[in-house]
């Protein structure tokens, strides 16, 4: 990398420093906070690593939304210097500013945040991996401590998001490409050894949970087969708008000139690092719904490729304009959700404005957490999703998930339920009653097993101005049942 390079990512990252503290926070971020403040092997919904993360910074730097999602900062940072180092010339590179990835979704704290950093990490080892392949013969063959490191970054990407398991069969074709396996196969194979003890603890954790956490994955990834036209409509226009059309335009010249790109070890690596992942997505997203940031880590190996094709083709007037144009979708995405959240604008409708209502429901948690503070009793609050509890207990009210109304999480893997306390708190969008056993076609509360509920507030949720949501927080207290000796 040029100085200038790194003068551009450390702008970069300053930058995304800046906008942690200015884009609102979603749910999640706190979800992945509450798996920090309780370290463990894995989670039920994710490996770790995302924890590990969060509970480094904020130990440094507290529990603040900017510690909390520092480490995607520097995760979004790191991707744009790899990005810097691969592309040859960088015409294009500028250009990822506006989408995105490099933009406001750089300060969201996910799961994607370590895959997005060690694929990135393991697409530039490989590079210099493949590098050393043209003179293993002249020089003794690939440093011992070479394989080392590439095994401890797969297994930190493995530990980070299950989707980086895509980089062994995708690294892998690119040594076949590269041939003289002799040259390599040992250390590839001591390289995915220590890819497997470095993740590990995904596998102790999930034999110390039946296997229930990966079960869970493979189920809500691979497990749904429903293929739609429209579902695979929305994951193209979900990715046009994360990264723009390039990545889907080029597709067909990558594909059909691989022999000469695999012929140079940095495009071979590319290759094999954008188009074996992109190609399993496109098939997926036609066997089943997808979600949309599944497939970025692709796009980390495509740049380096549209900078080679670029540069040959930025002669012909036609694909001078085309190229910044293909960015035009998440450009104006980008600027829309900048005036949006500095001027709120009338599209989409307050209901559907998940960006302002985010902000609203994080101010809202903050007036439940000060009213809990006043009640004379510090009892559990209940509620019936993992984004609330989540929410509350970032800002300090000791809340719980109700088991069994919605999907399962981090929360409910303690097996206890609300009516095992003897009075608490439920915060509900409405009436608990309403969920009573006479409507058997929704989930409900155990509600014979409780007093009538008392409501303790009401708090009612604008965004723009406009009433969209009401919780009230209800006190209660569970009914004691005795029985008689010999009643089942």
């Amino acid at each position: 990398m040029t100085r200038r390079d790194l003068s551009l990512v450390a702008a970069a990252f300053l930058a995304y420093c800046c906008f942690a503290t200015f884009v609102p926070p979603f749910d999640d971020e706190f979800y992945y906070w509450c798996w920090s403040e309780s370290l463990q092997l894995s989670y039920y919904d994710h490996p770790p690593m995302t924890a590990y993360l969060i509970r480094a910074a904020t130990t440094v730097f507290g529990n603040s939304l900017f510690a909390v999602r520092l480490p995607a900062c520097v995760s979004t940072a790191f991707v744009l210097a790899v990005v810097l180092a691969l592309s040859r010339p960088k015409r294009v590179a500028p250009w990822l500013f506006v989408t995105p990835l490099f933009s406001f979704g750089a300060v969201i704290v996910t799961p994607d945040t370590p895959l997005l950093m060690f694929w990135a990490a393991y697409v530039f080892w490989l590079v210099k991996v493949h590098e050393r392949l043209d003179v293993a013969t002249r020089d003794g063959g690939i440093p011992l401590h070479l394989w080392l490191v590439g095994g401890l970054i797969l297994g930190c990407g493995v530990l980070g998001k299950y989707t980086t398991g895509l980089a062994v069969p995708a690294g892998f074709l690119a040594f076949l490409l590269a041939g003289r396996m002799k040259s390599w196969i040992a250390g590839y194979v001591l390289h995915g050894l220590v890819a497997f003890l470095v993740a590990s603890p995904i596998l102790i954790h999930n034999i110390r949970h039946d296997f229930v956490p990966i079960l869970y994955q493979w189920k809500h990834s691979m497990g749904t087969i429903d293929p739609s036209v429209k579902r695979f409509g929305e994951f193209i226009g979900v990715q046009v708008v994360l990264a723009g059309t390039m990545p889907f335009v080029l597709l067909p010249w990558v594909l059909t000139n691989w022999r000469r790109l695999a012929a140079e070890p940095r495009l071979r690596v590319c290759l094999c690092l954008y188009g074996f992942p992109i190609l399993f997505f496109l098939y997926k997203a036609t066997r089943g719904p997808l979600e949309g940031n599944w497939a970025l880590a692709s796009y980390i190996a495509f740049w380096p490729l549209a900078a080679d094709w670029y540069e040959g083709a930025r002669h012909r007037p036609f694909w001078r304009w085309a190229m910044p144009a293909s960015f035009l979708v998440p450009a104006l995405a980008m600027t829309y959700g900048v005036i949006h959240l500095v001027r709120p604008l009338p599209y989409p409708p307050p209901i559907q404005d998940r960006i302002l209502r985010q902000a609203e429901k994080y101010e809202l948690a903050k007036r439940i957490k000060a009213d809990w503070d006043a009640l004379p009793e510090k009892l559990p609050v209940y509620t019936d999703t993992y984004q609330w509890v989540a929410l509350l207990r970032f800002c300090g009210v000791d809340a719980r998930q109700i088991d069994g109304l919605t999907r399962p999480s981090h929360f409910t893997q303690r097996r206890e339920h609300f009516t095992d306390s003897p009075r608490g708190y439920l915060l509900w969008d409405g009436d608990p009653w309403h969920l009573l056993p006479e409507n058997p076609d929704r989930k409900r509360l155990p509600m014979d097993r409780i007093a009538e509920p008392t409501i303790v507030k009401v708090y009612p949720l604008h965004v723009r101005g406009t009433l969209v949501a009401g919780y009230i927080l209800w006190r209660y207290e569970t009914i004691t049942v005795t029985r008689q000796p010999g009643t089942p």
